[in-house]
């Protein structure tokens, strides 16, 4: 007893030191933007500010670089409002300039506002008394959603500041995000997994699967299913809409309560206290462990990052096609009302996964778009499970493999920054059409209802990326090679069934897009000889490998490098079959190395950002074995369980610095401001002439800034549509080029020549747009819309200017 209750002392104890602490602590301060290049003036007559959006809860305060002159005297008053044109103030601050020193941050605190987080404000500063005071400042592109003020009027610069929150403002910001994402994970559960664990079910012939190598596997099938309905019931005219979305889900979970309909409670109790007991406990509950972390890191930095949208240039027809596929409830040719083209020959997997979340959540598809992603990039690294348990014959090996590609490697989390959402879906069903097919190949006999898991997942595959279906393709190859050789006949047999299967469900959308430009394009790549590749700048600039560190740490490389080494020793065919299997993938990436054509087909950027897959199975693989070993002695499962839990607390903590929205975000809150602005304040019919730069050896145009956006946000036309542009039909011949040869004009004479203004007139162009980003976003050529350059030019006359945001009105 007395043990007991000294136990219960020690626990209040702790419990009080930890409120004490918390209580006691000073707030904690985000550092918004450090750099101090330039200053501006602050006294009686000249008021300076600064627009920030804030990422927490618990605003209780902004802190600025100040450098008080030697005859300062009365008092700085700060000025907390929603936005510039506002009148009233949120909160106020006041400090005594008797209290200002030397140069410094000096902190502006007001009562909290617990509900700051993702709230745009605009804090300004006020003098009433005599002398100035330098406010330290530094460029405009050093902070993302907002700028400078001089008496309320924007700057191109931003201040040096930071926000200062509470600690309980904090806590309880991320506990309500956290009920959120649970709520998001359910439901991404519901779609994304639930199908396909009801298929394996039902379909499963073979030896039962551990819970886990279910789950990855469950997770592939899944995706692959929702493209697969799209398809095949516009085949027959049928357009279901949000059913897309209900019908798998509803489906899954009664064919789930059917099939496990004699299940009753007290036999999933005595389960999970077997499951307690068993050996399987500490590699279950750490990976388990490193699936929280996994999801918590990619769902928290987009809470805490306030990410408007979907960051660079994928981002915006995925979220276009996403949008129109509920627009039409189906499939679809027209992209009106958004852009001008005619026909769907994308890939649109991921995008009708984004759609049934969509029709199920309510969310708006832009912001499905990220959650989506990030859901689909952690079951991207759940979907590794299944081969390296293959593989290391443990569950270590899985939940190690899980640890090293979700928080260990900057890649697949790293994909955010750039949208590629495609290929990450087509990386999750990856991995599972290999274990299936593998097993498939291997069975003693032939069991249908497990060859048509495999042609489900293959046919999803081929509608979710098509250069991901050439990483299967030659995984199959180099099984043939390396296995089928031994039984070749029955070998030969199980690959043509397999594959007459999936493709017989990819016909349709293959004869679809025959005649296309994607087509076109991936034969002129094949046709393209090893001379001309290494000739053309642009192919070896496009398919060149880059610093290797950036796709996995160097130490990474070298752990690889000593597994497959120690696999090959050992004489392990699974790791000679992935180890050349990647080969084969490296050299069709550069079959210029051999002096073969092709070189573009695969590109090395699309390979060497997949290494992740490698990486994870073969090291998790190899090394998980031998931790199986360590769990034969006492306390052997704990320690490993604990070792894995602190690694993966620290890759969590490693992977919060992946996600980089001051270089990739084309849309921030001052873009969302300007959007409501001209939906409000100009005609439907407005068209915009915005920035974009060439891109793809000069084929096509791209969007720089949040221009790119207007036609999803506002509804008006813009002169950059989506880069899709280049390979779908054209609403008329020429269009291509006439958009080409547009943006052409403009960057060789300027927006003040006669040529230019005569096209602008006759194209209709009513407006000009420079977004947040000023033209920058993924450039930084020479030449970019200047907001000096119009403001002096009779042509063009200023309608709106917040923050680094313009738009100009073309005068005829």
């Amino acid at each position: 007893m007395k043990l007991h209750k000294g136990s219960w002392k020690w626990r209040w104890c702790v419990l009080g030191c930890v409120l004490l602490l918390l209580t006691a602590c000073t707030s904690f301060v985000d550092q918004e933007q450090a750099a101090r290049e330039l200053a501006l003036i602050l006294d009686a007559e000249h008021a300076v500010g600064q627009t920030f959006v804030a990422q927490h809860g618990g605003l209780e305060g902004v802190a600025f670089w100040l450098e008080p002159s030697a005859d300062l005297s009365g008092e700085l008053v700060l000025h907390l409002r929603v936005s510039p044109e506002a009148t009233a103030d949120v909160a106020t601050a006041t400090l005594p300039a008797a209290q200002l020193g030397g140069p410094g941050f000096y902190e502006f605190t007001f009562a909290p506002q617990q509900d700051a987080h993702g709230t745009y404000y605009y804090a300004w500063l006020e003098l009433r008394g005599a002398g100035s005071v330098q406010v330290s400042a530094a460029d405009g592109a050093t902070y993302l959603h907002g700028a400078a003020y001089v008496q309320h009027q924007p700057q191109d610069a931003q201040l040096t500041f930071r926000l200062l929150y509470t600690y309980p403002g904090i806590a309880l910001d991320l506990l309500g995000a956290a009920w959120r994402w649970a709520g998001l994970l359910l439901l991404a559960g519901l779609l994304y997994i639930v199908p396909g664990w009801a298929l394996l079910d039902w379909l499963w012939r073979g030896e039962p699967l551990p819970w886990p190598v279910k789950a990855g596997l469950a997770a592939g099938i899944s995706l692959a299913l929702y493209p697969l309905l799209l398809l095949w019931t516009d085949l027959i005219g049928l357009h279901l809409g949000a059913l897309y979305a209900w019908l798998p889900v509803a489906s899954g979970v009664a064919a789930l309560l059917w099939y496990h309909r004699a299940w009753r409670p007290r036999q999933g109790w005595a389960a999970l206290r077997a499951w307690a007991r068993s050996e399987t406990f500490w590699p279950d509950t750490t990976l388990l462990i490193v699936l929280a972390l996994v999801f918590a890191v990619r769902l928290i930095v987009l809470s805490v990052h306030g990410l408007d949208a979907p960051m660079w240039g994928d981002s915006y027809h995925h979220t276009m096609i996403a949008q129109l596929l509920v627009d039409n409830g189906g499939l679809f040719d027209s992209w009106e009302p958004y852009a001008p083209m005619q026909s769907l020959t994308y890939h649109f997997g991921f995008h009708a996964a984004v759609a049934a979340f969509g029709w199920v959540s309510g969310q708006p598809l832009m912001m499905a778009v990220l959650w989506v992603g990030q859901i689909l990039n952690g079951l991207a690294v759940l979907a590794l499970y299944p081969l390296a348990y293959r593989i290391g014959r443990s569950r270590w090996a899985g939940a190690l493999a899980v640890l090293l590609a979700g928080l260990l490697s900057p890649m697949p989390m790293y994909y955010v920054n750039w949208g590629r959402y495609t290929q990450l879906a087509g990386q999750i069903i990856l991995p599972v059409a290999m274990w299936l097919s593998w097993r498939v190949f291997e069975s003693p006999r032939r069991r249908w209802p497990e060859i048509g898991l495999v042609w489900l997942t293959l046919g999803g595959l081929a509608l979710t990326h098509y250069r991901i279906l050439i990483f299967y393709v030659l995984f199959v190859l180099l099984w043939l090679l390396l296995y089928g050789r031994m039984f070749w006949r029955k070998a030969l047999s199980r690959v043509a069934v397999v594959a007459t299967g999936g493709a017989l469900l990819f016909l349709p959308w293959l004869m679809h897009i025959a005649g296309g430009q994607i087509v076109a394009n991936f034969g002129r790549q094949l046709a393209t000889p090893a001379s001309q590749s290494q000739a053309s700048s642009f192919i070896q600039e496009y398919n060149a490998i880059g610093e290797l560190s950036f796709y996995l740490p160097m130490t990474s490389w070298v752990i690889l490098a000593a597994a497959v080494g120690l696999g090959l020793w050992q004489r392990r065919r699974m790791v000679l079959l992935l180890a050349g299997w990647w080969i084969a993938l490296l050299l069709v990436a550069n079959p210029a190395w051999l002096q073969l054509p092709g070189s573009g087909a695969i590109n090395n950027f699309a390979l060497f950002i997949a290494v992740y897959i490698f990486w994870g199975i073969v090291v998790g693989g190899i090394a998980g074995e031998y931790l199986a070993r360590l769990c034969h002695y006492k306390g052997g499962g704990l320690f490993l369980a604990l070792l894995g839990t602190v690694i993966a607390v620290l890759g969590m903590f490693t992977r919060m610095q992946d996600l980089h929205p001051d270089i990739h975000a084309m849309i921030t809150r001052p873009d969302v401001r300007a959007m409501a602005w001209i939906e409000e304040n100009t005609a439907e019919d407005a068209y915009f002439l915005v920035n974009s730069f060439f891109a793809y050896g000069d084929s096509a145009i791209v969007g720089a800034d949040g221009g790119w956006w207007l036609p999803f946000l506002t509804g008006r036309a813009s002169t950059v549509p989506p880069l899709l542009y280049a390979t779908e039909r054209e609403p008329e011949p020429g269009y291509r080029q006439g958009v080409n040869s547009l943006a052409r004009q403009i960057m060789e004479r300027g927006v003040d020549d006669t040529t230019v203004l005569a096209m602008l007139y006759e194209r209709g162009i009513t407006h000009v747009y420079l977004g947040q980003g000023q033209g920058r976003v993924g450039y930084s050529g020479d030449f970019v819309l200047a907001p000096a350059v119009l403001l002096e030019s009779p042509y063009y006359e200023l309608r709106y200017h917040q923050d680094r945001v313009w738009i100009f009105e073309v005068v005829r």
